[in-house]
């Protein structure tokens, strides 16, 4: 395969790597709207249980811990996300030019012949 056809190939990797990154991030970030709309929700159904400062004090707190425990998830989803496209591109990356590599030997040894 010709320097050429590799660097073409690369970036075909490349532009479709980033576009399932793009949709995977998206995804996550969509599910963390998502899950933070659902738990405003759900304390908001629990707030009328409240009768004392106490029982508000306790449900603000498990509220923030939820929040917490949620945005945590989130980033942790992102980072792995972007770890993973970070191997894949050098993969491709070492791949392309490894390749490339080793047909500049095959020319030399075929010269050499």
């Amino acid at each position: 395969m010709s320097m050429i056809d590799r660097q073409m190939k690369l970036g075909r990797e490349l532009v479709e790597l980033n576009t399932s990154t793009a949709r995977r991030l998206f995804e996550v970030q969509t599910q963390g709207v998502r899950q933070y709309f659902e738990t405003n929700e759900e304390f908001a159904k629990r707030l009328p249980e409240v009768r004392d400062v106490t029982s508000f004090i306790e449900l603000q707190r498990e509220y923030g811990q939820t929040l917490w425990n949620d945005a945590q998830h989130s980033f942790r989803e992102n980072g792995s996300v972007i770890r993973e496209a970070v191997e894949h591109t050098g993969k491709a990356l070492r791949a392309a030019f490894t390749g490339a590599a080793d047909d500049a030997a095959e020319a030399v040894q075929e010269a050499a012949a």
